[in-house]
């Protein structure tokens, strides 16, 4: 008699409409948000105990459930072994179609599944917007911003040599190096040729560009 009763609940449409809710929402919230399995747990009771009424009513069978649980194995692979989406697709077509397959009325279950689908639909929109800072989504976001007052530039700051003497310790044909308060720097003319050894002075620096001139010449 318990056995019965149990099944029959289990078996009703609203309790098994519910039970599916639970079902999507939870392992589709685990593979959104990696809640160290706590949701995945509750899917998979969910999922559970919607084929435990339909086995204990005589429908459903381990063949039902295999499909099921294929459909799982193939949403869990589209995380590892990413496939454009061909995964979650056969994972869905496998997951419902074992839902379907285990009810005693497969036209009322498809009403079912299309009930709890749009539930879940609702509050998976509301969760991703609630929690979207915690998404799955996040871990192929560069969310560092690389600033200069954090520390990162695109390249050497430069800046300060402006108006510095060094020798230059290459010919500048135009370009060459220079010493620049004990610092080897690439440095160019603004076409003009100096020789190695002569005295010059940064009189430009333009990101990486450290322009100099002789020192005690005119700037051409």
């Amino acid at each position: 008699m318990f056995v019965e009763n149990l099944s029959a609940f289990l078996t009703h449409p609203v309790t098994a409409t519910v039970l599916l809710v639970v079902g999507i929402i939870g392992i589709a919230l685990e593979l959104l948000f990696f809640s160290s399995g706590l949701l995945a747990l509750a899917g998979v009771a969910g999922f559970g105990l919607y084929f435990l009424g339909f086995y204990l009513a005589g429908f459903a069978g381990f063949g039902d459930l295999a499909v099921f649980g294929i459909g799982l194995i193939l949403l869990i692979l589209e995380l590892v072994v990413p496939s454009f989406g061909i995964l979650s697709v056969l994972g869905a077509i496998c997951l419902f179609g074992g839902v379907l397959m285990a009810s005693s009325n497969p036209k009322e279950a498809a009403l079912m599944l299309g009930i709890a689908l749009l539930i879940a639909i609702v509050v998976i929109v509301y969760a991703i917007k609630t929690f979207k800072h915690r998404g799955v989504w996040n871990r192929f976001i560069l969310k560092e911003q690389l600033t200069t007052d954090k520390g990162f530039t695109s390249s050497p700051d430069l800046m300060y040599l402006t108006g510095l003497t060094g020798e230059a310790v290459t010919p500048l044909r135009p370009a060459g190096t220079a010493i620049i308060q004990g610092e080897r720097i690439d440095v160019v003319t603004n076409g003009s040729f100096i020789s190695a050894g002569r005295q010059v002075v940064v009189v430009e620096v333009e990101g990486a560009r450290v322009v100099v001139k002789e020192k005690d010449s005119k700037l051409s």
